[in-house]
């Protein structure tokens, strides 16, 4: 009865919803079409020319599809529906596919016969077309019956239990995009509305708002320069989202973040203003300070709840004050007096602002452009040194599988550094770079991100100690009882994550992060927060906690478009973080054995026996509580 009421949401939306957008003006506005026709509420114009008749047969189709998915649903036979419903899928992608393919050819059509005509490409008949929300729900929809068919065969539910970790964010990400869409429909009109308008029309462009609003945030994905932007904010989120998430795995709640990349910016200020020397020294000394000046600001809460047993969440929580009352002690003035006496500190550069000196030019990271060959906006000849590295290392990686993991890291190193040699070599590559790429300050400290997700990922899953780490966060008291020191690990697994926090300080102060190669007052400390979030998001996982600090620049950057254009505050994208943490903790509204591994192991048993041959069922254990458990070891 649910995929019914599915099937008639869906062909709500075909009908109703605007599957085109032929024009679009600055604030919004746009020229719609529709399965009714074209709703043009600011009479904005279209040419005649234009051929678009053939939309109403597309939205015709999707409804005959839906009709005929509706159709397939009924059938007894799994098998026979599982294949009805896949190639009513494939039909539809199919149907998506030549859609795209109409519209832009009839666009195209038009603003070539102009182009021909000598009109200049900012002033074309036909300006910022996209497809709009009936576009998207059809591609939905085709994704939504093959999913459909895959569940219909045996173990089908248990494939979806599986994928878990990507099902149960996505699942939050669509809610919070709901409930983020209800927000905007209630903040401002539609798109040109007016009025003089039908109350068809006016909803029509309500939902062209709604739509709208979330190409802009996501806009950052269709251009370089939004890209960059969008990574340069993902930096330190997933060095933060690496420290919480590390902690969690350990069963700790490191909610010190903040306080550990302070003082991780502190050590590495320190050590990047007053060290002098060569940069192939200076630089890695500043790194490696950034993430001690953490570790010992994460250690300092282990020990204690390894000594004391004090909660780590009420001491991160205090050293994030002391971190930040230190921090301005030591760059808002050099005149103290301590007992009476006059005492003058070197750390403040002079001035009004609260900031230190600058960083020593060795010790600063320098930006992707850089490390590119390029220097600056222009022409410009792109290195194969770093590109031929990574392609080469990761492919060493890939390539020989069977190796033993440490004889593969070896090997990739050693190859990567070839490929880098070879790189530098090879006449480069010349290109344009545009001045608003240049001006993005996306630096170095990305890779040292890509890095850290590497070695955390490589320890947490790959190696003893990761593995005990992993078992004490599940159950301390059997952890315990198999030989691993508590104690020990909780101070490790606090300094560790205290180090990736630190490290965060290494993008805002020797990348210029903060638009100067300097420790300031504007530090973002409260990024130690976010990385809750994308923590919790990517599963405690090293490649999804880097997903999701993905997408959270890219909504940050596309939340200053929005901004701009339609006047939504930006405090949208804050309030979508905010649901999507509070759907991940609800597990995404999803069932229980979605989130809890016992009975997602049950659903994986039910599938096995299943699938298995009568005669080997009985040898499949009835569920996790039917025998011992075995005993699970790390992967190797």
């Amino acid at each position: 009865m649910l995929l019914l009421l599915a099937n008639l949401i869906a062909v709500s939306l075909f009908l109703s919803c605007p599957w085109w957008v032929l024009k679009r003006e600055f604030g919004g506005a746009g020229v719609l079409a529709g399965t009714f026709g074209v709703i043009d509420p600011q009479e904005l114009g279209i040419p005649d020319s234009l051929a678009i008749g053939w939309i109403p047969w597309l939205s015709g189709a999707w409804v005959l599809l839906a009709l005929c998915s509706s159709w397939a649903l009924l059938i007894r036979e799994r098998q026979l529906r599982a294949r009805w419903l896949y190639s009513l899928g494939i039909g539809g992608l199919l149907l998506f596919g030549l859609g795209l393919l109409r519209f832009y050819g009839a666009i195209g059509a038009v603003n070539g016969v102009a182009l021909a005509e000598g009109i200049l490409p900012a002033r074309l008949p036909l300006r910022r077309f996209s497809p709009s929300l009936a576009c998207y729900a059809s591609f939905a929809y085709a994704l939504l019956l093959l999913l459909l068919g895959r569940l219909q065969l045996p173990g089908g539910k248990a494939f979806l239990v599986r994928w878990r970790q990507i099902v149960v964010p996505l699942s939050a990400l669509g809610l919070a995009v709901a409930v983020g869409a209800v927000v905007v429909w209630i903040l401002r009109p539609g798109l040109g509305a007016s009025p003089d308008l039908t109350l068809f029309e006016n909803l029509t462009t309500k939902l062209d708002l709604i739509t709208y609003t979330f190409q802009l945030l996501f806009s950052p994905l269709t251009h370089l320069s939004g890209l960059f932007q969008s990574l340069l904010l993902a930096t330190p989120l997933v060095f933060t989202g690496l420290a919480v998430a590390f902690g969690f795995q350990a069963g700790l709640f490191n909610i010190g973040a903040p306080g550990q990349l302070t003082m991780g910016a502190i050590a590495t200020m320190l050590v990047g203003v007053y060290l002098s020397g060569p940069g192939w020294l200076t630089l890695p000394l500043s790194i490696l300070a950034a993430a001690a000046g953490g570790a010992l600001w994460g250690g300092i809460p282990g020990w204690l709840k390894a000594r004391f047993g004090t909660h780590e969440v009420i001491n991160t929580i205090m050293m994030n004050y002391i971190a930040a009352s230190i921090f301005l002690f030591l760059i808002s003035a050099n005149q103290y007096r301590f007992f009476g006496y006059p005492v003058t500190l070197p750390f403040k550069a002079p001035g009004p602002e609260a900031r230190s000196y600058e960083i020593r030019p060795e010790s600063r990271l320098p930006t992707v452009l850089e490390l590119l060959g390029l220097q600056g906006s222009g022409a410009g000849e792109l290195s194969w040194a770093w590109p031929l590295a990574l392609l080469a290392g990761v492919s060493f990686y890939l390539f020989w599988r069977r190796w033993p993991i440490q004889r593969r890291l070896i090997g990739s190193l050693a190859v990567g550094l070839l490929g880098y040699l070879l790189g530098g070599i090879l006449p480069g590559w010349p290109v344009e770079v545009p001045a608003g790429l240049a001006v993005i300050r996306f630096n170095g400290a990305f890779l040292i991100a890509l890095l850290a997700v590497a070695v955390v990922n490589f320890y947490l899953w790959r190696t003893i100690e990761g593995y005990e780490l992993r078992a004490m966060g599940l159950s301390p008291k059997a952890a315990e009882y198999a030989g691993v020191n508590l104690g020990q690990k909780q101070i490790l697994a606090m300094a560790v994550s205290g180090a990736l926090a630190g490290l965060a300080a290494t993008h805002y102060v020797l990348g210029a992060g903060i638009e100067e190669y300097r420790l300031k007052q504007s530090l973002p400390a409260n990024v130690g927060f976010d990385g809750i979030a994308v923590a919790l998001m990517g599963q405690n996982s090293p490649l999804g906690i880097t997903l999701t600090a993905l997408l959270f620049g890219v909504l940050l950057t596309g939340g200053l478009q929005l901004n701009l254009e339609l006047g939504i505050s930006r405090e949208l994208v804050t309030t979508l973080q905010a649901l999507i943490v509070l759907f991940i903790a609800a597990g995404g509204l999803l069932p229980t054995y979605f989130t809890d591994p016992l009975q997602a192991a049950q659903v994986e048993m039910d599938a096995q026996r299943a699938l298995a041959p009568s005669g080997e069922k009985e040898e499949i254990p009835l569920g996790p509580s039917s025998g011992p458990p075995s005993t699970p070891q790390p992967q190797s």
